[in-house]
């Protein structure tokens, strides 16, 4: 019978491989959590011949690990358009309205409702 994967995945590259996994599995999890969006680890293992000939007795293996962490959102902004193609959070043809305080009146009479 052939050794486990999970036993191989250790010895790859003596052990940096499953380190290196498990660490960006921590990451993508917390990613997840905290963008409540989807990710994805991919390990891809490559297996060649290690030297030419017909009878194969050795094999060279490699490893590429890729991780897919979700991106939080990102916000929009509105912008208007100038004639001379600049933006501008302001409307170019809308006047501008001079906000000023009012003042705060108290009412003099208070009446209160019948029950």
């Amino acid at each position: 019978m052939s050794k486990a994967f999970a036993v191989f995945l250790q010895d790859l590259r003596d052990g940096r491989a499953h380190s290196e996994l498990s660490g960006q599995l921590e990451e993508l999890i917390s990613k997840v959590k905290e963008t409540g969006k989807a990710g994805g680890i991919t390990l891809k293992i490559k297996i060649k011949p290690a030297s030419r000939g017909g009878d194969v007795d050795k094999v060279t293996v490699s490893d590429l690990i890729s991780v897919d962490l979700p991106k939080p959102e990102r916000g929009e902004d509105f912008f208007w358009l100038t004639d001379d193609n600049d933006l501008s959070r302001n409307h170019p043809r809308q006047q501008s309205l001079e906000l000023r305080e009012a003042a705060s009146s108290k009412p003099s009479n208070l009446k209160e409702a019948s029950k």
